[in-house]
């Protein structure tokens, strides 16, 4: 296992904090969130609507996808278990001739059980599920996540593995934002630097002051050790 150091995570914290992009995206997200409390079709196609556009979750048939979680959770209440967030995912199409064709959304619906239902759903993506491989010091191009429920084991793995207490947030958030400056630069677990991430941070990443370089350098602080857990 790869040590997560406690100036990692606190770093993670202070990126999210200066960027006043993420910030104003959170509070509207608490506004959705305290203005429509219910799972009716119309207050569900609101959250679909709003997680797709501001995570990028490429979904195209949002009615559909609505659809779908307001009849799960209207026949079967809200179950707080990472199971619930799978079945979530798998929306089968209606119309268009794709009558009867399952998809699974399983970024978006465990951004969707985050935000809306509940904050011990960690964000599941391509970034965060990389590092979390990385830290369980496994094969980071081999590691699949098939379901959302693997991707939920690993995390709290790697949670309940800190020297020190912090929150599914607050991992989650140092596992993307960290994720996202390596994918930058090409720093392990990738290979190769790639300029597709996300353009708040890329902001953030590109500033040259002291007080930001110190934070980018304690972000990265597992590369230079000591690495391993016994």
């Amino acid at each position: 296992m790869i040590k997560i150091f406690k100036e990692q995570v606190e770093s993670a914290t202070k990126l999210y904090d200066l960027s006043s992009e993420l910030l104003n995206i959170e509070k509207a997200l608490k506004k959705i969130r305290n203005n429509f409390p219910d799972f009716t079709l119309q207050s569900t196609l609101v959250k679909v609507a709003v997680v797709n556009s501001l995570y990028n979750t490429n979904i195209f048939r949002v009615y559909d996808v609505a659809y779908h979680i307001s009849e799960v959770i209207s026949q079967e209440g809200i179950v707080l278990e990472p199971e619930f967030v799978d079945k979530l995912s798998a929306v089968v199409l209606r119309g268009n001739g794709d009558n009867g064709k399952e998809k699974h959304y399983t970024s978006f619906s465990s951004a969707l059980a985050h935000i809306f239902l509940s904050e011990k759903f960690p964000i599941y993506n391509s970034v965060t599920a990389r590092m979390v491989a990385y830290h369980l010091n496994e094969e980071t191009k081999a590691k699949k996540y098939t379901t959302y429920n693997d991707f939920y084991h690993d995390f709290y793995m790697l949670l309940n593995s800190l020297d020190f207490k912090t929150s599914v947030s607050e991992l989650h958030k140092y596992l993307w934002i960290s994720g996202e400056y390596r994918k930058l630069n090409g720093i392990k677990p990738w290979e190769n630097p790639s300029n597709e991430i996300n353009p708040g941070l890329k902001k953030l990443f590109e500033k040259k002051d002291d007080t930001t370089q110190k934070i980018l350098k304690d972000l990265i602080k597992d590369l230079y050790g000591p690495l391993f857990l016994e």
